[in-house]
């Protein structure tokens, strides 16, 4: 087994519920930085997943060297310079930027004076942002989305992708389950996805029969909308909606990225969360949706297979999500009778990261609610593992014991006899 370390207290404390994830549209961006810490931003700016479709440039030498270059070649989308402290002369040399930008430039002004009457007057000469450093990589995103967003932007929902360290551990499961907890114990308009297109069970398991499925909604690509989506879902207990799979055999996954994500972007404007089950095996296919989604729960079962899966998943997850917390850890199917399982506080040492919740084997439990045509928490809310699900529902819907780690317990007992 490998050595034991410490839980990254840091990384466990992050684990919260996120807003939204605000990507940038297809635009270019040319940045020009005056200091390191600037530079080393921009960098983040640019590899990170909601940048995707933007494409973006960093050359150094602040709004000189962006007069000087724009005199020459045309202008970016957006415009990101970085300024000194001479607010003397500052003025005058946006005015000289501006005449070598076409008026279609977006500017955005990054600098260490916190002063109203600067941005006031820099409002009025036509910048669209200013930025007091230093700034985050999250904070200069947020501001990039949010220059294009011309209408009231409506609530969107938080996307969580369901993901198990290895095959047959419980992660489909877990997201029909949790999905269902969200809806109805968390009152939480919930649309699940199953993206599992060759094998997935979710309307098997919930006795419902499709017409249109994953694969309808992903052939529409860029004509794809609200109204068409609805038409699709099927819809079980109130808030909970259900974009079922295909369960084609033959289907290989070949779908083009922009058409996962006009589903994607589609579905968060029907529900307040989206849960996507993605099929085991980390893939290109999964991997595009590592970058889409909001929050990742990582199921994984409590063997030396799993821990290793799990130590190679995070860190691929955090080099594809460096701005992002890191996922959450469910260790599935624990206390099986006469199995050697690794302890869960051991578990959690070599991965680096908390353990948010342990959902325990109850075989006759789960084969008797699926051979009825009901998921767990319809045939047994109360129960141990309903129990548990119903904690990874709240912690998704914002819901912790204030640390960002999921409510213990005892705390969910009470939470979950009130509800009932």
């Amino acid at each position: 087994m490998a050595k034991f370390e410490e839980i990254d207290k840091t990384a466990a404390a992050a684990i919260s519920a996120p807003s939204p994830a605000s990507f940038v549209p297809q635009i270019t961006i040319g940045a020009f930085t005056l200091t390191d810490a600037m530079h080393d931003v921009i960098t983040a700016v640019a590899a990170d997943r909601r940048m995707s479709r933007a494409s973006v440039t960093c050359s150094r030498g602040g709004i000189d060297a962006a007069i000087r270059k724009y005199a020459e070649h045309f202008a970016p989308t957006v415009l990101l310079v970085e300024v000194g402290d001479d607010q003397a002369t500052l003025m005058a040399e946006l005015d000289s930027l501006a005449e070598a930008c076409p008026p279609e430039t977006l500017v955005v002004v990054l600098g260490a004076c916190n002063d109203v009457r600067l941005y006031r007057d820099m409002r009025r000469a036509g910048i669209s942002e200013y930025l007091v450093t230093p700034v985050t990589p999250l904070d200069l995103i947020e501001t990039l989305a949010a220059l294009f967003e011309t209408d009231v932007v409506e609530k969107r929902a938080n996307v969580t992708a369901f993901f198990g360290a290895r095959g047959g551990c419980g992660s489909s499961t877990l997201a029909q389950n949790t999905a269902l907890a969200l809806a109805s114990t968390c009152h939480s308009p919930t649309l699940l996805i199953d993206f599992d297109l060759a094998g997935g069970t979710a309307a098997l398991r919930l006795d419902l029969e499709a017409v249109a499925t994953v694969k309808s909604a992903l052939k529409e690509g860029g004509r794809l909308d609200r109204a068409a989506l609805d038409r699709m879902v099927l819809r079980k207990d109130g808030g909970f909606a259900l974009l079922a799979s295909p369960a084609d055999l033959t289907d290989i996954y070949n779908y083009e990225t922009s058409d996962i994500r006009r589903l994607i972007d589609v579905s968060r404007g029907m529900a307040s969360h989206v849960v996507l089950d993605l099929p085991s095996g980390w893939t290109n296919y999964v991997a595009g949706f590592m970058e889409l989604a909001d929050q990742i729960v990582l199921v994984a079962t409590p063997d030396l297979v799993s821990l290793r899966n799990c130590g190679r998943i995070v860190a691929l997850l955090r080099k594809v999500r460096p701005n992002d917390p890191p996922p959450r850890v469910v260790l599935s199917q624990t206390g099986i009778p006469r199995n050697q399982q690794v302890p869960p506080q051991q578990f959690a040492k070599s991965l680096g990261l908390p353990i948010s919740v342990e959902v325990p084997f109850d075989a006759a439990l789960f084969s008797a609610a699926e051979n009825e045509g009901q998921l767990m928490m319809q045939k047994a809310p109360g129960s141990v593992p309903g129990r548990r699900v119903a904690m990874i529902a709240s912690a998704l819907n914002g819901q912790t014991d204030g640390r960002g780690v999921m409510a213990r317990p005892s705390m969910m007992n009470r939470f979950f006899r009130r509800l009932h």
